[in-house]
């Protein structure tokens, strides 16, 4: 199988800095930030956040050739899930994730990575056949 440029990388982080984690402006930028180093265009970025009340919220950061994605739970000590998406080979996701690290101020953090292609070739199913 041929390599596919790209991948996804997924991340946990936990003792954010919760006047960070709950500050939806803050968040965003970061994000915002994090999909520009993912290779995308400034001016083709969407943001969406959602904020929970009392607490906690949910980010998505958007472009043609990257993406990030965030849930926050800053009352299981200040952690936040992350998703990114990138479509270009020349860039450092595990970078732009420590990145993210020290702009939430995580204590600790743990993320994989999920490559497209390659050595961990994609399982495809066969179509269901129509009735």
């Amino acid at each position: 199988m041929t390599a596919v440029a790209g991948g996804r990388w997924v991340a946990e982080v936990y003792g954010c800095n919760l006047e960070v984690l709950e500050n939806p402006k803050l968040v965003e930028l970061a994000l915002k930030d994090a999909v520009i180093k993912l290779g995308a265009p400034s001016g083709s970025i969407q943001a969406t956040v959602y904020k929970f009340y009392p607490q906690g919220l949910s980010a998505a950061v958007l472009s043609p050739v990257a993406a990030v994605m965030m849930h926050t739970w800053p009352e299981d000590d200040g952690s936040a899930t992350l998703d990114l998406y990138f479509y270009k080979a020349d860039v450092d996701p595990e970078a732009v994730l420590r990145g993210l690290a020290r702009a939430f101020g995580a204590r600790e953090e743990s993320a994989f990575r999920l490559w497209r292609g390659g050595a961990h070739p994609i399982k495809r199913r066969p179509p269901r056949a129509q009735p």
